[in-house]
């Protein structure tokens, strides 16, 4: 839990913090360390989200969360599929139907 603390923190702060991801520049990836995991320095959770200002409040969607040690990283189809699912969502951020 307490990690999920600190990236809300710090998307409030600079919802822009991840880095844009190649071919996807709409979606960042960053890194979620789990002290409790005991992993290296890039160990952990990856978390990609997309975040987008609209009528003066920014919206951040965030879409996937994987563990590095499953995954390495995930497919230019897979990267494809969460941008379009984030549009879908930021289209409509208050009304969006999430079924």
């Amino acid at each position: 839990m307490e990690a999920c603390e600190t990236v809300q923190k710090i998307l409030r702060l600079n919802p822009g913090y991840g880095v844009s991801l190649s071919g996807f520049p709409l979606l960042r990836k960053m890194r979620v360390k789990v002290p409790s995991l005991n992993v290296g320095k890039r160990g952990g959770y990856r978390l990609i989200y997309r975040e987008m200002e609209m009528d003066e409040a920014i919206h951040v969607v965030l879409l996937e969360t994987y563990f590095k040690g499953d995954s390495e990283d995930l497919s230019h189809g897979e990267y494809e599929t969460l941008a379009i699912e984030a549009e879908a969502i930021l289209s409509q951020p208050i009304t969006h139907d999430w079924d």
